[in-house]
């Protein structure tokens, strides 16, 4: 009698544990599905909600060991399905299975076409970075600027100094969130001097670029103290630290953006800016996640397009080309959603239009901040073209 009372609970247990198992594939295979959508469309009309289809595609590089997970789980529905004569569920694996594997291989197919690149890199761990050490190279407004400074080891004399800047929407990040880049260029054989500078709230358009002359200045007069050629110091910046390393490299002696504190202006000898806005006012029509740039600008530069044309424009690279313009290296993703393709590409135009020498890099299938991810396709393609170009333009 036990075992016939048992059996119809047993037979339930069975059938709620199946239930939830089906429940769970349909789960990941639709959530599969759907970011494969979001990471191979275009542009989605969706109002406010397309910024946020922007950034689960941006986040697709950084969930690569999860898609794995689910396109092995993919295919597992897939079988179980097809035996049990689910068919829809069947569908459902296949198309999940399919979405997991192209994101994974179509990204990575277009990048070891034109760079050396590896799976192994690809997880590999970034460097452990720890600044030999930090100063306060200005106090302005009685906030102190840091700056954190990564020595090259065993130089055997003064070494070419590079001036790092923060991205974050010119209202956050900071200085510490590039350390692996920042370890890795010192032990390529650079003085690597990565800045504060003051945020926004309140607009900080004239400010930022003065916190980062400011620290050229402190860094050329401290440079031998940390093996560093004072004669011979470039920026290099990503996203907002970008922009603000090309303004601060093209307007030198320019009455609108002075240093923040007593320091003489120098030319740089180089300036390299990594998925970084080079025309503000084009910015956000050419974005597709126009709020996202917009809410990024506004607070900057304390009034929005309309309101401020002029200094929309004042505050834009391309408006300060000219052949005085020191080498230039542009790095776009060609799957960025927050800053066009365009922007460096007008940028290259005008450069070249005067003589200065240009380097672009276009990375395909790289979103903007690719460069978080030290394993990403666009950052091991990066890494030799830094390279590069530094070892000619830096010294």
């Amino acid at each position: 009698m036990n075992d016939v009372a048992t059996e119809p609970r047993r037979s339930l247990g069975r059938r709620l544990i199946g239930g939830l198992g089906r429940g769970l594939a349909w789960a990941i295979a639709v959530l599969t599905v759907l970011i494969g959508l979001a990471f191979f469309s275009g542009p989605i009309p969706l109002g406010p909600a397309e910024d946020t289809v922007s950034v689960v595609a941006m986040l697709v590089p950084w969930l690569t060991g999860t898609l794995v997970v689910f396109g092995l789980i993919g295919i597992a529905t897939l079988v179980y399905a097809w035996r049990a004569r689910r068919r829809a569920l069947a569908t459902a694996g296949i198309l999940a299975g399919l979405a997991a594997s192209l994101m994974c291989a179509v990204p990575w197919a277009a990048a070891s076409r034109d760079a050396d690149v590896s799976w192994g890199e690809y997880f590999a761990a970034a460097p452990e970075a720890t600044p030999d050490a930090t100063e306060t190279y200005a106090t302005v407004d009685g906030q102190d600027l840091r700056v954190d400074v990564y020595e090259p080891a065993d130089a055997s004399g003064p070494v070419p100094a590079i001036v790092y800047v923060h991205g974050g929407g010119w209202s956050g990040g900071s200085r510490s969130e590039s350390a692996p880049w920042q370890q890795w260029l010192a032990d390529q054989g650079y003085a690597v001097f990565s800045i504060d500078y003051r945020l926004a709230p309140p607009p900080r358009w004239q400010d930022a670029v003065g916190d980062v002359k400011c620290a050229l200045g402190w860094v050329r007069a401290n440079a031998t103290a940390y093996g560093a050629d004072p004669a011979a110091v470039s920026l290099v910046g990503d996203s907002a630290g970008g922009h603000l390393s090309m303004m601060a490299a093209y307007t030198v002696g320019d009455p609108e953006f002075t240093p923040s504190c007593a320091v003489e202006e120098a030319p740089v000898t180089s300036v390299s800016a990594w998925f970084a806005p080079t025309d503000l006012t084009t910015l956000a029509a050419e974005s597709d996640m126009p709020a996202s740039a917009e809410g990024y600008l506004t607070p900057f530069l304390g009034a929005s397009l309309d309101e401020e044309t002029g200094r929309y424009e004042t505050t834009s690279p391309l408006t300060h080309v000219d052949a005085e313009a020191p080498p230039t290296m542009i790095v776009q993703g060609e799957a960025d959603r927050l800053v066009s393709l365009g922007q460096g590409a007008a940028l290259a135009e005008a450069l070249r239009a005067v003589g200065v020498p240009v380097t672009e890099l276009d990375l395909a299938w790289s979103h903007h901040g690719f460069t978080g991810q030290w394993g990403s396709w666009g950052s091991q393609a990066l890494r030799p073209a830094a390279l590069e170009f530094l070892g000619e333009y830096s010294a």
